[in-house]
């Protein structure tokens, strides 16, 4: 018995009850490169060509040109940094990530006792070779002394011209290596890696 489909609101007559993706878009005269599609109540399925559904009569239907998903161009180095500096972030409102995902920014980043003033800017700079190696250091906002009794002495581990491509931008490099490859992507991360900044910016020079 003949049956009437709908596709994008037009009546399509149909005679059998299976009828293939093809056969339907051969019914309502549409060009096969076309994307079919079954309406549910809750989503839209594709009907392939060569696949046969049951069809009832008054069945929704609609078409479309063929789409595909946009791929993540972010490879698995960039993904990981997305994700590690948004966790970053919870602790770190103020974090911001290059586009390119060539470094962190942490404004406003509280430094332990003894240092003045008490707050800097830190640069991470992950490289090329991230996760599998850690970062060669990280910059500090330049001017930062710390407190030696009374006085206030230049930090060692802090340089304004070895290794410190940013020096007009205001910072300074300081030297946390990873000499003897302690670093293990397993369980380090950028997190751990600002953990351990902490650390060693807290601890005699």
């Amino acid at each position: 018995m003949g049956k009437t489909i709908r596709i994008n609101g037009v009546d399509v007559p149909v005679i059998d009850d299976m009828l293939s993706g093809r056969d339907i878009k051969r019914a309502a005269g549409l060009p096969q490169e076309r994307v079919l599609v079954r309406q549910d109540d809750d989503r839209n399925v594709i009907v392939p060509d060569d696949q046969r559904i049951r069809v009832a009569d008054q069945q929704q239907f609609t078409h479309h040109a063929r789409h595909s998903k946009a791929m993540n161009t972010l490879d698995p180095r960039r993904l990981r940094i997305r994700h590690e500096a948004a966790q970053l972030a919870y602790a770190y409102p103020g974090l911001t990530v290059a586009d390119d995902e060539s470094w962190l920014h942490i404004p406003e980043f509280r430094l332990p006792p003894h240092w003045e003033p008490d707050r800097t800017t830190v640069l991470i700079v992950p490289p090329a070779t991230y996760p599998e190696t850690a970062p060669d250091g990280f910059f500090l906002g330049d001017h930062l002394r710390r407190r030696d009794g009374r006085t206030l002495v230049q930090p060692a581990h802090y340089f304004s011209a070895y290794k410190n491509r940013y020096a007009e931008l205001g910072y300074r490099w300081y030297c946390l290596e990873d000499p003897e490859r302690n670093w293990d992507p397993r369980f380090d991360s950028l997190v751990s890696y600002v953990e351990a900044i902490r650390t060693y910016l807290g601890t005699v020079d």
